[in-house]
């Protein structure tokens, strides 16, 4: 059984930019989302030990953004990009590479 840490009741960055709350590996549960656009941020690729982590947006309306670390990108945004998460959206990001995440959003 593989057991990841859950850090539950995050609040997104209000206002939103890419210095967003700090996500973790494991899974990220964010409950808060004031207003549309409201932000949290990946760790860089280089700092995270695993190879993947799950991000959940739990608000009740609100899209966030989910930012990447400076200089990297998700998927095939440009660096720094923000990804979007509609409410009640879970996505899987995977590192691919150096500076280079990928999102599988649910459906």
């Amino acid at each position: 059984m593989v057991v990841r840490p859950v850090y539950d009741g995050l609040t997104a960055l209000a206002g939103g930019a890419q210095a967003g709350t700090p996500l973790r590996e494991g899974i990220n549960r964010v409950t808060t989302v004031a207003t549309a656009a409201d932000s949290s941020q990946l760790p860089s690729t280089q700092d995270v030990t695993g190879e993947d982590l799950i991000v959940i947006n739990a608000a009740a309306a609100n899209s966030m953004n989910v930012y990447p670390a400076t200089g990297e990108k998700i998927n095939a945004l440009a660096a720094n990009a923000a990804f979007a998460m509609a409410a009640n959206k879970a996505a899987l990001f995977v590192i691919t590479g150096a500076g280079q995440w990928h999102a599988i959003l649910s459906a």
